[in-house]
């Protein structure tokens, strides 16, 4: 840890008693023989999977209310869209010119996110069916069955964040 802040520390220099930013800069390269952006993937993907996750915690089912078990893989998925979303954020202010350690960090957090809420949203999906298979679904069956489908499609808007992301070239300027 104390060598990579010391890396960091080593790009700024002071001039004029100001501290400027002198190592490396990328900026994300854009191709357009592709018919969809690998970034316009990667934002469909992350809003996509904020609106479904967002949703999902407000249904009304009894398996999400019904065991702690049920609501630790969603606050999982919380915890993992919440670093996805600030991490591409920070992607999106930063992809004309982007510092290296910056860009270090976010080639590390986004694809990690991706998976941990996919991974959550799969054990959300498993942990349901078992509580609605063990309980049943207390006159909410539609709900339940909503809330699968969005631990689902959860599982699979990470699992093409990732994807987009991966594919994503940068240039050193």
């Amino acid at each position: 840890m104390k060598n990579k802040q010391k890396k960091i520390l080593q790009s700024f220099h002071e001039k004029d008693g100001r501290y400027q930013y002198t190592g490396e800069s990328f900026r994300l390269l854009n191709k357009e023989e592709q018919k969809v952006s690998p970034l316009a993937e990667l934002t469909i993907c992350c809003v996509l999977a904020l609106l479904v996750v967002v949703f999902s915690g407000t249904l009304d089912t009894k398996a999400a209310f019904g065991a702690f078990y049920v609501i630790l893989p969603y606050v999982g998925e919380v915890s993992a869209l919440f670093m996805l979303v600030w991490n591409f954020i920070r992607l999106i202010y930063n992809k004309d010119s982007m510092r290296s350690y910056i860009l270090d960090h976010i080639r590390a957090r986004i694809p990690g996110a991706a998976t941990v809420l996919s991974v959550c949203a799969l054990i959300g999906m498993a942990v349901s069916l078992f509580y609605l298979f063990q309980h049943g679904s207390g006159g909410q069956l539609t709900a339940s069955i909503l809330y699968l489908i969005c631990k689902g499609l959860t599982a699979l808007l990470a699992l093409g964040c990732r994807k987009a992301f991966r594919i994503l070239e940068w240039e050193k300027l």
